[in-house]
């Protein structure tokens, strides 16, 4: 490998050991920090939003008043037990008993949810969407995932010192000239 070769071999090494050390930091601030602030963070684990909110994208909910809600609003809602949540548009605000429930409906259906929900079920109003994030926060909540980026960034960090290595002592001083006496 020539110089320039090994210097954008090395860039190239760096850079991308940079973006995983960004995403991985990116993805700790909406996996730890959003949630100190009241906010919810959540991973988009269907297709019914797309294309306003892709498959795999980390959502951040904000806590946000019954009275607050909008027709249009994307709102992730607590259903069935409990334990699941579903984010969706809000299509139709209907008053029942004093209280205020909705109607909601997945961009991509053709119809609207099966059943209205209480507002009081509302986690947040969607504020902020960040396609492929949601991945990145499932890989670094299990073990595996945490174990593959460690194991993916020493690589990186490994190669690129052993390219700089392979280059010998020019390569690693730039805009340094080696003299070499000949005979």
């Amino acid at each position: 490998m020539n110089r320039v070769e090994t210097r954008r071999a090395r860039v190239i090494l760096d850079l991308l050991l940079a973006v995983v050390g960004a995403a991985v930091i990116a993805t700790l601030v909406l996996g730890r920090l959003v949630p100190l602030t009241g906010a919810t963070t959540l991973i988009v684990a269907g297709r019914s939003m797309e294309p306003a909110i892709p498959l795999g994208s980390a959502a951040v909910a904000v806590l946000v008043r019954a009275a607050e809600i909008r027709v249009g609003d994307v709102v992730s809602v607590r259903v069935d037990d409990e334990s699941a949540v579903v984010t969706h548009r809000v299509v139709r605000l209907i008053e029942r008993d004093g209280a205020r429930w909705l109607e909601t409906k997945g961009d991509a259906t053709a119809e609207a949810d099966a059943a209205i929900v209480p507002a009081s079920a509302v986690v947040g109003r969607v504020a902020v969407t960040i396609p492929f994030f949601g991945y990145l926060l499932w890989l670094l909540s299990i073990p595996v995932g945490i174990v593959f980026l460690v194991g993916l960034s020493a690589t990186l960090f490994v190669a690129a010192r052993l390219v700089e290595a392979d280059a010998g002592p020019a390569a690693r001083v730039p805009g340094r000239v080696l003299v070499r006496e000949l005979g």
